[in-house]
């Protein structure tokens, strides 16, 4: 007898036979997000989240203030009743380096965000816009980054005066070339792309065009930078703080709280100064591995 012919095989068994896979589009919502996730995203987000959760819990439930001194026990070394020690003015170490990240995070990610709008906006605009606009607007990029960001952040924090509102303005000042370049080099890249082109030809307007077809393809890397650029903000704001141009005492602030202590270690108060160094450290690692982990899930992606 001859086997049945293909034709009248279900088209579901046919499929199957086949070795038929869905489309992408078609995997679940589950199935996406297990497929995104990684080690570096998940200790990166599982470390943010801890020192977010810390900076208002702890300081809730702990015995002494953030921002209350007792001079009559200052310098006390690590102990039961302060597990940080203190410092020379008699403040708790481990509520203030837990309080800290109120103050630095909010403050970078407003001042970083604000500079990646700014940035995104300007590079699409210049991605889109006539070669001496891109070309002008790429050279106003480079002139800022030709300071070392530190540098730069200082001199203008010293213009602008110590408030935290112009902390958050140097911040985007000093990121929005970053994001501007990014953007505009993937825009000019997708704006080549043939469903662009179809889409031109489809009639659709600049805006539609830009926000239903090259901003979503174009976000990604701006993404993952806004990462980096956290961690390089954190660092920023606590080297500022450690100059005395930034966050003030007795604000707690992890930069201000290392230059507190940074006389006292070759006398053997060590525990001002480290302490809040190694919270500093671990944020930072926190957004570098966050930032690792997106770039890893966008890859898995885009296969």
């Amino acid at each position: 007898m001859n086997p049945p012919s293909e034709t009248n095989s279900p088209p579901e068994t046919k499929g199957v036979a086949a070795g038929f896979v869905l489309p992408r589009h078609a995997e679940s919502f589950g199935r996406r997000l297990r497929r995104s996730l990684n080690p570096p995203l998940l200790w990166g987000a599982f470390i943010i989240f801890v020192l977010a959760l810390g900076a208002y819990v702890v300081p809730a439930i702990w015995q002494f203030g953030a921002e209350i001194a007792n001079p009559r026990e200052a310098l006390l070394p690590p102990s039961a009743r302060h597990p940080f020690g203190t410092d020379r003015s008699g403040f708790d170490i481990f509520v203030r380096v837990f309080h800290a990240p109120r103050i630095d995070l909010t403050i970078v990610v407003l001042g970083v965000g604000l500079g990646a709008l700014i940035g995104i906006v300007l590079g699409v605009a210049a991605g889109f816009s006539r070669r001496l606009m891109g070309e002008a607007s790429m050279r106003l990029a480079d002139v800022v980054q030709a300071f070392p960001l530190l540098i730069l952040a200082i001199a203008l924090v010293s213009l602008g005066g110590n408030s935290l509102t112009n902390v958050v303005f140097v911040l985007a000042f000093v990121n929005a070339p970053v994001f501007l370049r990014l953007v505009r080099s993937r825009v000019l890249t997708v704006r080549e792309q043939r469903y662009i082109q179809a889409a031109v030809a489809l009639g659709n307007s600049t805006t539609r065009l830009v926000f239903r077809h090259v901003l979503p393809n174009s976000l990604g890397p701006a993404v993952v930078q806004f990462g980096v650029s956290m961690g390089y903000g954190i660092l920023t704001l606590a080297g500022l703080a450690y100059l005395g141009v930034g966050v003030q005492v007795p604000t707690p602030e992890w930069g201000s709280m290392i230059l507190g202590g940074a006389s006292y270690i070759t006398t053997g108060q060590w525990w001002i100064s480290i302490f809040p160094g190694i919270f500093l450290a671990f944020a930072v690692f926190a957004f570098n591995l966050l930032s690792e982990g997106i770039e890893q899930a966008r890859e898995v992606h885009l296969r």
